[in-house]
């Protein structure tokens, strides 16, 4: 495998790579929370959206691992591993699927475009980083991507403020924290 060819050679690129890989979903799950305590209803209404983006592609990702298995790269004896894993499914990258259904919903809303192209980034990021670790090949990223850009397209098309769900987005949206009144 060509990107994890170099693991194991550079202590300081291991270190960074394995935070990439495990990190980044924490991150990205601060960059919510942030979202929703802002006073904005658009944002807090974005990571709302995010949070279904993420539930959609991930249980998408869970009926494919029903039907079909791919082994991870270190159950083949093929690369070096950097990170201790269970043998489970290897495509689609849950991980990668996680990042990248928030990262392309913040990426379509206007209020956090600019932050959503920051974390198609860091998705990407985090994806080559587990590649890098040995615990993905390149198409499980590849794969999760297409994933997390299904999950957030379909909450797009859920959000129309006239059908329920956007009703409830709105409403949920439009809660006020205590201290928040801004």
């Amino acid at each position: 495998m060509l990107i994890n060819r170099y693991a194991g050679q550079h202590d300081l690129l291991d270190t960074l790579a394995i935070a990439a890989a495990e990190v980044m979903p924490y991150v990205f799950m601060l960059v919510l929370a942030t979202l929703w305590f802002s006073p904005e209803p658009a944002r807090k209404k974005a990571s709302l959206k995010a949070g279904g983006a993420v539930l959609l592609g991930l249980g998408a990702s869970y009926a494919v691992s029903l039907f079909y298995f791919h082994p991870r790269p270190f159950a083949g004896d093929l690369g070096l591993g950097l990170l201790s894993h269970a043998p489970d499914a290897s495509f689609p990258s849950d991980h990668t699927t996680f990042l990248f259904a928030i990262a392309f919903v913040l990426a379509i809303e206007a209020r956090t475009r600019a932050i959503g192209a920051v974390l198609l980034g860091l998705s990407a990021m985090g994806g080559l980083a587990r590649v890098f670790v040995g615990v993905h090949f390149p198409l499980d990223i590849a794969g999760a991507a297409l994933f997390g850009l299904a999950a957030a397209t379909a909450v797009q098309l859920c959000n129309d403020g006239a059908s329920r769900p956007g009703k409830v987005l709105d409403r949920l949206a439009s809660i006020r924290l205590p201290g928040m009144d801004r």
